[in-house]
């Protein structure tokens, strides 16, 4: 490999974009490279070391990558005009394990030329801005906001797992049931809507585990039963329980 662009694929910890390396050697270089075996396609004008590429054969070049450099890959394509959403922004937001073959969902405004290709889901959203408030940064990475994430999310999940994640979020203090509640209200159509309005009330009323929201649904409720001030806060010293 040409010396100056082996340099800059260190210097991108593997990933190099075809407009970085046409500002310092020519174009050939980097099919000559690709020729030889030493860099692999991953998506238009972005390119990986060959040794990067590991997982299923067969799978689409970008699945079978590191999800960290997956990730990094599709927001390179992307050109600053998507940000990571969905389950991808809940593994950057710590609530997802990370998984080699896990597709990347890249979230993109509705003008934006993006789409849907082996490896990477686009989610085009009206009214989607690139930048703060709508999208932040993370580990370097650009990502939607957790609640967004969360939302967007939901329909994609077993039930069990979605409800789980959901509640982490919450109890590692990542975010509020109304915070959730408020992403929730821009998405009027989302799949299991009413589910998740419901498990954001029970949040809402103090629940913070599968077991609290069972006791609070069966067992105090029902006829007879008084009226409950639930969830007391009591401070001692500097804690509040």
């Amino acid at each position: 490999m040409n010396s100056v662009l082996r340099e800059l694929v260190e210097l991108g910890s593997g990933l190099v974009t075809l407009g970085t390396a046409g500002q310092v050697v020519p174009s050939w270089t980097l099919q000559q490279a690709c020729r030889n075996g030493e860099l692999v396609r991953v998506l238009p004008e972005v390119f990986v070391a060959a040794h990067l590429v590991g997982g299923r054969p067969g799978a689409p070049v970008l699945s079978r990558l590191d999800p960290a450099i997956s990730r990094r890959a599709a927001l390179a394509w992307a050109d600053g005009y998507g940000a990571l959403s969905h389950l991808s922004a809940l593994a950057v937001w710590g609530l997802r394990p990370e998984v080699v073959g896990d597709l990347v969902h890249l979230s993109a405004p509705a003008s934006a030329s993006l789409r849907t290709r082996p490896g990477v889901i686009v989610h085009r959203r009206r009214g989607l801005a690139i930048e703060p408030p709508q999208v932040i940064v993370r580990r370097g990475l650009t990502v939607t906001r957790l609640e967004q994430a969360l939302v967007d999310s939901w329909p994609t999940m077993p039930p069990p797992d979605r409800r789980a994640l959901v509640i982490r979020a919450v109890n590692d203090r990542l975010t509020t049931p109304k915070r959730l509640s408020a992403a929730l209200e821009l998405v009027p159509k989302l799949i299991d809507r009413a589910a998740l309005r419901h498990l954001l009330a029970q949040l809402a009323d103090g629940c913070r585990s599968p077991l609290e929201i069972w006791g609070h649904e069966h067992v105090f409720t029902g006829p007879g039963m008084p009226a409950f001030r639930r969830q007391v806060s009591v401070r001692v010293g500097r804690r509040l329980v």
